[in-house]
Formats: structure tokens, C-alpha cells, sequence
């Protein structure tokens, strides 16, 4: 492999005499990785700026936050390659596809340049159109044309689609997109707008450099690179350049073109970072992959263009099956603007928290000061985004303020804030942390528990059910009189109906048929109305996903009805950022071990995050119940709400948990048992599963470790099943009843 990468030298030295000052003496070492990177600042010297030769294909790029543009040169070779290239890639997804008409619709540069001739060699009827027409125009062009396949960009499609009466009637079959980042998800909502398969349209990954990069493979889930391009993932640090650090599983994609001619194309920083790269198998050989594309780093990028809006617009596609999005940065403000004819206003807070909370660059900008925080806006039809022409980037500068808005705003959360902490309200949080002196006696280390079951509503979900609450009031989306709606069968939809109740609200719990008797008489209590799901999904067995499809339908049917939808908000878990770690750090100071169980992960995220930007030695141990699928694996019956689940919850982070541990429902009873008969602590079945999970990992944990259990809730819910004799005998035996007695010693 070495010479290979020999013969691509001297190639690189024969065309630009200047790489050879670069790789210094003759006896070299050839391998790719210990040749030099193919950075900007190098190209900014050597190429970029150089008069080309007037008898080569020269493209310029339309600039960058500098205002310089670029040249970069094709030899008549190169662009052969280019055109070959892309000629079999496209031949590949219009395979037995039935196309014979084609249509360019994306404005200049090579991929526009080139697009016909490709056409041409696949033997397609072909046409263009300019990008500068208005958007009814193109409308007007592509029915008149009647193509196929259309050749575009996501930004443009974004427009034809608003601009169409009815996408389906345009009669396009395939379409491939080059240009701007586009999700799996906003693809997805494309291709039912159009009436076709998610496969139908194929994302192309290239740069005006390269050629084409990479493609996406919907049989692999990933992008493939393309023919000619040896691909690395590198981090920051060897890059240079004062670049920030990146996330988990996160490079710099550098490539090597074994074509490219005119370009030094040897380790080129292409500066765009990718997600899970690796190697995968395709038809019995080795393809280099990547995830996904997720944002562009370097020193002349605004603070803004650093932000991935690949992640921005995942998180808005969570929510929103139809919308276009621009985001905007305006005097360290960043704004989302949404178009979208499903969206209601309650989907607002959501999106903006979970942006702040789940994209790791935005929290670090507005911690650090970088960026103030998120507007996240939700436009008019028929309000114009920003951009005057079809074609238009999804990142751009303002240069006004929506200071009204802001005013506006403060106005709303004044007056919310007394209403938020008075009464029952008030007492929220600040549980005690009690050191279990009665459990593991010989083992050493030490175990406190946080005892969430003293909240007023009985258990931890008082704190996310208030947080929740609170935001949407301060929204305006909310107050005395709405309609709220959570999917719960046990402590969140407690939490909910209480607060609920304080603030003059109405609270309808979706539940299923493994709610507790004990749960349904305190919901009903609390004045909660009670909506039964009596089978699961009948595509998982799960009770979940039937549970949330009724949601939906409550949803429609109740005007002005709310959704605090807790398995996506970001204040489930920052309530625990904010309030419940803070509380636990403040006592014991150090912590090693923290055990949490596991259910919509809305307490282990705000812990561990919270763990981990405090730079704290703390290891997070997730608690989770045999047969959920959170972590993988198959899914199976669990006898106890409120632990494990059916479905991935959206807000699971295992890049912020050090160890799993699975208990079985024997063991949490045994568990819970032992803490009633050696602590008096009548805790719920998730309380004996962390204990569980301690005694697992007990021969690991050191003499002299502090130990941090978090006790979730109440066990006079589960006086019927886990404290039940009779239950416990009839689930298990009566084996466990005298097993209890010995456990967690």
C-alpha cells in the first residue's frame, strides 16, 4: 500500500514542484498516515490564489465568510473522471427505474455544469433551469418538461414544494440531491410529499475540490464513499488550527483522490465533519462509510456556520413531518425559522430546549457567551424565508432584532413565576440524602440514598413534571384552563395531575393495562381523567407505542390541548441538571458510583451531564430492566411500570453512561424487600433494582467508595405486587420470599 501511495507523490510533486519542500527528504516514510495534511492555509498559499492556465476548466467557488473566492482547476482528464464517475453512480440508482427524462434544477458551479452531459451518456431526454427564476416558474418547467428524475438541490426542493399545489401531481419518480446537508428525516418527509419511497431519492455527498465524495446507501443506512477516494476520520487535535474539540465518534473527513490530477488531492482537510466512520461489508468487499455529515469547522467560519444544521434539522424533523428551516444568527442571537402547515404552537419550547440541550456546540456557545440563546420562530405561509432566490443557504446572518418578541416574552414569564411555586408546588426538590448504614455491611464502601420518593407527588418525576410545566406557561403555551396530555401509567402522569391540578388545569393520562390499581385511584384522586389502552401496538406487542398513537389522536380531536411530551423534552432531564446532581454534589461532595434507573432517561442525562461538565470522577451507572430495549436487545414481558422500555427513548445518551447494568424483576422485588425489612424505607420496584445493580457490581466497587443511589418513588404503589406475599408467590415462589432475607448483605 505504501507505493501506491509513493506513485501518488511523485504524481503530486510532478504537477506542484512545492509539495516537495513539504515531505522533505527522499527516504520518507510512504504510509497515508504520516504524510502531511492537505490543510487550507496550504492550499490558501499554493493554489487556491494562482492564475490558472487559461486552457483549463477553472471553477471558482461563490466564497466564504471571507469574501474570497477560490479557483480550482479541472485538466481535461480530471474531468472526464468526474464525468465517468458520476455517470456509473447514477446509472446505479436510476437501475430498472423506468426514467427517460431529466431535469437540472440547482443553479452553477461544476455538479450544474456537468449535469447534461451525464444525462446525455445515460441516455436521458435532459433540460435545465436557471436557479435565479422565481420559484413558479421552475413549477412551471418541470410540468411542462414532465422529468422523471429531478437533479436538485434540498433548499430548492424545499421551495418547489411549498410553491406546488401538490408535489404528486408533478409526476417525478427519482430524485437525486447534491448541495446542502439533507436528513434522513426531512428526505423521508420529501419522498411522501412526492408520493414516492425513501429510496426513490438518493443524497450525493461531493465538493467542487474533489468531485463526488460519497452517496447514501438506504439498504446500509450510511453514506458510502465513492469510486476513487480513500477517506480518513481525523480529530481535531491533528488538524490543528485552534479547532475545537469534537464529539464522540466524530472526524474531520480528509480524502485522497486516486484521480484527481489538478488538485493536490493527497490527504485533502475537507474540513466537513462525519459521524461513525468505518469500513462495512458491500457484495463481499471492504467500503469505507460514514453516518452522517454534520457540520463544516474552521478558523474562518463565524461562530454560527460552526453550528451543524444536519442536527438542527433532525431535532425540528422529530417533531414536524412537513416544514422548511432556516437558522439565523443576529448579534449572538440564533434563530430557527419554521415553515410548516402541521406545526402548533406547543411545539415551540420543545424544539428550542431540546436544540439548546442536545447539540453540544449550541450549550457550549451559550455557556460560554458565544451565542445569548435559541428563538426558535414559527413563520406564516405565506411569510417569506430568508433568501431571495429559490437557491439559498440554510445558515445566514441577520441583521435585525425581534426585540418586541423578547419584550413580549419577559412580559409572560413574570407573571408565570409566582403561580409556578406556591402551595404544593413549593416543596418540590430538596429531597434527603440518608447514608443506608443496614445494607452491604462487610462490603466496604459506603451507599447514600437521594431520597426522590419525598417529593409531594411520591417520586422524582415531580421535578421534570414541574420543569416541563413551568416552560410551556412561560411560553404562553399553556394556563388555567388547558387540556394536558401525557402517555403515562405511573409516577409522571402523578406528578402531572398534581401540578395540574394546583394550576387550575385538566390532566388526561393515557395508561395501559400494566397501571396499578394503586396509581389509577391516586390519579383519579387528583381529579385526573383516565384514557385506557387496552391492547399494545399489534407491529411491536408494545403498550407504548399504542399509548402515543392515542396521544396523537387526543391531540387532534382537543382544541388548544397540550402535549409536554416527555420522552423528547429536554427539561425532563434538566430539572435533574439544575436541581437533583447539584443537591447530591453539595453533600457528599465526591461521588464515585451513581446508580439511576432507566426509563425515558430523562434522570441519568441531567446526572451524568451534569457529572461530566463539572469534570467529575463520578461513574454512571444506568439501571435498566431485563427486556427493555433502551440498551438493545429483545424485548420481553416486565411485570413493573416505570423501569425499562419498548421503545429507544429519544433522549438516551450512552456516550454519557460508563456501565449497564440489566436486573430481573425477581431481584428488584428482592431488593426492594431487604430496604423495607434493614432500612424502614418502603421504596418502589425501580429503588430494589438500583440496589440490585450495586449487588452486581459489588466485588468491583473499592473499600472506601461512595456510593450514590437514587431512590425513584414510593412503594405504597406497589403494595398489590412487590409487598404482596401472595403476588410474589404466584409470579415466582415461594423460593424468593426466604431469598429476600439474605440479599444485598
Amino acid at each position: 500500500m505504501a507505493e501506491q501511495w509513493r506513485d501518488k507523490v511523485n504524481e503530486v510533486v510532478r504537477y506542484f514542484p512545492w509539495y516537495k519542500d513539504l515531505i522533505g527528504n527522499e527516504h520518507m516514510n510512504y504510509s497515508l498516515e504520516h504524510l502531511p495534511l492537505m490543510t487550507s492555509d496550504l492550499l490558501d498559499t499554493h493554489y487556491y490564489n494562482n492564475e490558472p492556465d487559461a486552457s483549463l476548466a477553472v471553477y471558482r467557488t461563490s466564497g466564504t465568510s471571507t469574501g474570497r473566492r477560490k479557483s480550482i482547476v479541472y485538466s481535461e482528464e480530471d474531468e472526464q473522471h468526474y464525468i465517468d464517475i458520476k455517470t456509473r453512480l447514477f446509472g446505479e440508482v436510476l437501475q430498472g427505474s423506468g426514467c427517460a427524462r431529466a431535469l437540472a434544477d440547482m443553479g452553477t458551479g461544476h455538479a450544474a455544469n456537468t449535469a447534461l452531459a451525464i444525462f446525455a451518456r445515460l441516455g436521458l431526454v435532459n433540460s435545465s433551469i436557471p436557479f435565479e427564476l422565481p420559484v413558479e416558474q421552475h413549477i412551471e418547467r418541470i410540468q411542462a418538461f414532465k422529468p422523471d428524475l429531478l437533479y436538485t438541490m434540498p433548499s430548492i426542493l424545499d421551495h418547489i414544494v411549498y410553491a406546488a399545489d401538490d408535489p404528486r401531481a408533478l409526476g417525478i419518480r427519482k430524485i437525486i440531491l447534491v448541495g446542502e446537508i439533507a436528513t434522513q428525516e426531512w428526505q423521508q418527509n420529501m419522498a411522501r410529499l412526492f408520493g414516492l419511497k425513501p429510496q426513490d431519492i438518493t443524497d450525493t455527498y461531493g465538493s467542487i475540490e474533489i468531485g463526488t465524495i460519497a452517496y447514501y446507501s438506504h439498504e446500509l443506512g450510511r453514506y458510502l464513499l465513492a469510486e476513487g477516494i480513500v477517506a480518513e476520520a481525523v480529530g481535531t487535535e491533528i488538524v490543528g488550527e485552534g479547532l475545537d474539540p469534537l464529539g464522540n465518534g466524530e472526524g474531520i473527513l480528509v480524502l485522497t483522490s486516486t484521480v484527481r490530477k489538478l488538485l493536490p488531492a493527497l490527504r485533502f482537510v475537507t474540513y466537513d465533519v462525519v459521524r461513525d466512520f468505518r469500513t462495512v461489508q458491500v457484495d463481499g468487499a471492504e467500503r469505507q462509510s460514514f453516518q452522517s455529515i454534520v457540520k463544516r469547522v474552521g478558523r474562518e467560519l463565524k461562530h454560527g456556520e460552526k453550528i451543524s444544521i444536519y442536527d438542527i434539522e433532525q431535532v425540528v424533523y422529530r417533531h414536524l413531518q412537513q416544514a422548511r428551516v432556516r437558522v439565523g444568527v443576529s448579534h449572538n442571537a440564533l434563530s430557527v425559522y419554521i415553515q410548516s402547515r402541521s406545526a402548533a404552537p406547543s411545539c415551540v419550547p420543545v424544539i428550542r430546549e431540546e436544540i439548546r440541550a442536545c447539540i453540544p456546540e449550541i450549550g457550549l456557545m451559550i455557556a460560554s457567551h458565544l451565542l445569548d440563546d435559541i428563538e426558535v420562530i414559527l413563520m406564516e405561509e405565506d411569510e417569506e424565508l430568508a433568501g431571495g432566490q429559490v437557491k439559498n443557504k440554510k445558515l445566514y446572518y441577520r441583521k435585525d432584532q425581534t426585540e418586541q418578541r423578547v419584550v413580549k416574552q419577559q412580559a409572560v414569564e413574570q407573571t408565570a413565576e409566582p403561580q409556578l411555586t406556591r402551595g404544593i408546588l413549593s416543596a418540590i426538590g430538596h429531597t434527603p440524602l440518608l447514608k443506608l448504614d443496614n445494607l452491604f455491611p462487610t462490603s466496604g464502601f459506603s451507599v447514600y440514598a437521594k431520597m426522590e420518593l419525598m417529593n409531594p407527588g411520591g417520586s422524582a418525576k415531580d421535578r421534570p413534571a414541574l420543569r416541563m410545566i413551568r416552560e410551556a406557561w412561560k411560553e404562553g403555551l399553556i394556563g388555567p384552563g388547558t387540556v394536558v396530555i401525557e402517555s403515562s401509567s405511573g409516577n409522571m402522569a402523578i406528578s402531572l395531575a398534581m401540578i395540574c391540578k394546583q394550576l387550575g388545569m385538566t390532566f388526561i393520562s393515557v395508561v395501559d393495562a400494566r397501571t396499578t390499581g394503586m396509581n389509577l385511584q391516586l390519579l383519579k384522586a387528583l381529579g385526573a381523567a383516565i384514557d385506557f389502552i387496552d391492547r399494545p401496538d399489534p407491529e411491536t406487542g408494545e403498550f407504548l407505542p399504542a399509548r402515543l398513537k392515542r396521544v396523537q389522536q387526543l391531540l387532534a380531536e382537543i382544541p388548544g390541548s397540550y402535549w409536554p411530551n416527555q420522552y423528547a423534552n429536554p427539561n425532563n432531564y434538566l430539572s435533574h441538571y439544575d436541581t437533583t446532581m447539584p443537591e447530591i454534589v453539595k453533600e457528599l461532595g465526591q461521588v464515585d458510583y451513581l446508580f439511576c434507573s432507566v426509563s425515558t432517561c430523562g434522570t441519568i442525562n441531567g446526572l451524568a451531564e451534569y457529572v461530566k461538565d463539572k469534570g467529575l470522577r463520578t461513574r454512571i451507572v444506568a439501571v435498566d430492566a431485563e427486556g427493555s430495549v433502551i440498551f438493545g436487545g429483545h424485548p420481553k414481558k416486565r411485570r413493573f411500570p416505570g423501569l425499562g422500555a419498548g421503545i429507544v427513548p429519544s433522549l438516551r445518551r450512552p456516550d454519557l453512561i460508563d456501565r449497564i447494568v440489566h436486573v430481573t424483576d425477581a431481584d428488584m422485588v428482592k431488593g426492594c424487600r431487604a430496604l423495607a425489612r434493614r432500612e424502614s424505607i418502603l421504596a418502589g420496584a425501580s429503588s430494589g433494582a438500583v440496589l440490585a445493580a450495586i449487588q452486581q457490581l459489588k466485588q468491583e466497587i473499592p473499600p472506601g467508595a461512595v456510593c450514590a443511589a437514587i431512590l425513584h418513588d414510593k412503594g405504597e404503589r406497589y403494595l398489590d405486587t412487590v409487598y404482596s406475599d401472595t403476588w410474589v408467590q404466584s409470579q415466582f415462589g415461594a423460593e424468593l420470599l426466604s431469598a429476600a432475607e439474605e440479599f444485598l448483605v
